[in-house]
Formats: C-alpha cells, structure tokens, sequence
C-alpha cells in the first residue's frame, strides 16, 4: 500500500474513535496554537493576523487559554498589542460623542480577517479529505476505512464538494452508507436492550452508539 504522509496519518486514524478528520485536524489546530504562542508570539506578523481577526475565534481563544500550557505570557503579549490598537482605531470617545465617532469606533471593532487557528484549521479538513480521496480507491486503505467510524456529517459533505474525484467519492459514499448502516443497527439495538425486559443483557458495542451517533452527525466537539 502506497501512502502519502497524510494518507498514513488518516490510516492510523481509522483504528481510533470517532471521524479521523476531526481527530487529526483536532491534533493539528492544537499544535498549531502552540507553536504560535511559543514560537511566533513574538513575530510581527502573528500580530498583524491577531489584530486583523480581532483575536482568536471563541473555540480556539478558550483553547489557547485553557489547553496551551503555560500559555497566558503568549497571550498576554498577543492581546496586549490587539487591545492597544483597537482602541487607536476607535478614536477617543466622550459622552458627548457624535453618530460619526461612534460609527467609525463601531467599524473598528469589526474583524477584517478570519480567525488564524480558523484558516488554519480549514487547510488541514481540506489537505486530509483531498488525501482521503486520492487514496481511497486501495484496498487495504479502503478496507480499513470500512472498519472505522468513518467521517462525521460535516466533513462528508466538505469531501463530496471537492472538485472532481466522481470515482472516488461514489466509492466513499458507499463506505459509508455501509458505516452508517452499523451504526444505525446499533442504535435500534440499544433502543431494544434498553426495554427493563432486557435489563440483564450486556449492551456490548451498542451500548456506545448514542455517543457515536453525535460523533457522526456532529463532529468533534468544539473542532468549529
């Protein structure tokens, strides 16, 4: 089996819970937020990015903050010039200000870029399902997949919107249905072994098909 680097990674990816995409685009915003904090806090245009994007979107600032540790010096330095200029770029303003200054202070609020960690995380979905197709159409890679969770609603639906690849995407379609058709065989189980009839049986595999359920439907939490 002939694997690009990324293809490998989604192989690996295939034998962990829930849709490999998420979990390595996951992997990859996370480290992505680290080496920016670390390693490019101090570099003008991280800055420049920062500032455009009025700071990091909601998911990836908590992220940042929360799962980059120690990370508050790096935010620190990053939001300090962003509040500094942001103020700068409202102008001052008074009680007694007019519609016209607090018009231009309103626009200076407003972000004229997208979050970093979002563009970054868009390129990754992007480089991981273009690689899912391209490889696909290998047995032993297709094989595997058929044994996985396969990929969420959402990042289904991003694959079957990359330009060309028709071959490939009816054989990903049909993985999945095929996925999908476990899954949902599992959730009517669990249903029936959730009657008290039934309350000595082990649940076994569908016992955790609520869960995989969102996972599919969903995504991973907090990945948008």
């Amino acid at each position: 089996m002939k694997l690009s680097s990324l293809a490998h990674k989604l192989h690996g990816a295939f034998a962990e819970p829930g849709c490999p995409v998420c979990r390595l685009t996951a992997d990859s915003v996370h480290h992505y937020l680290g080496s920016l904090i670390y390693e490019y806090v101090n570099k003008v245009p991280t800055h420049m990015a920062i500032r455009a994007a009025r700071g990091f979107c909601t998911n990836h600032a908590w992220h940042a903050l929360e799962q980059i540790t120690p990370s508050h010096l790096g935010i620190a330095i990053l939001y300090e010039g962003l509040v500094r200029n942001m103020l700068k770029d409202m102008g001052e303003i008074t009680p007694n200000s007019g519609r016209r200054q607090v018009n231009q202070a309103a626009k200076a609020l407003k972000s004229q870029a997208e979050c970093p960690a979002c563009t970054h995380r868009a390129t990754v979905e992007d480089q991981l399902l273009r690689n899912l197709l391209e490889h696909i159409d290998q047995p032993e890679f297709a094989e595997a997949y058929e044994q996985s969770a396969g990929v969420c609603l959402h990042h289904l639906r991003m694959g079957l919107d990359q330009s060309g690849y028709n071959a490939e995407k009816a054989q990903l379609v049909a993985l999945q249905q095929t996925i999908w058709g476990k899954l949902q065989h599992h959730l009517a189980e669990y249903i029936r072994l959730s009657d008290e009839r039934y309350a000595e049986e082990d649940m076994g595999e569908p016992g955790t098909s609520p869960r995989r359920a969102i996972e599919q439907m969903a995504g991973k939490k907090n990945l948008w």
